[in-house]
């Protein structure tokens, strides 16, 4: 069985630096366990930090978006 696109994920394991942007659509939730290295942040949906987060470069939060930040 396959899994398919935009499916929940249960558990899920993070590198410590990303590459490419962090992106998270208006109809998305995300999790980034830190401590983590991203170069750009675009968060329409709702994005939560577990740890340190540092963004190398711009973090942009549209009008329905939301980033929680704990630890």
């Amino acid at each position: 069985m396959g899994v398919t696109k935009n499916q929940s994920v249960l558990i899920g394991i993070n590198t410590q630096t990303f590459t490419a942007n962090v992106e998270v659509a208006s109809t998305h939730t995300a999790v980034l366990s830190g401590p983590v290295t991203v170069p750009n942040i675009e968060v329409n949906g709702v994005l939560n930090v577990v740890g340190d987060l540092d963004v190398t470069g711009n973090t942009t939060i549209g009008s329905s978006g939301s980033i929680n930040l704990t630890g």
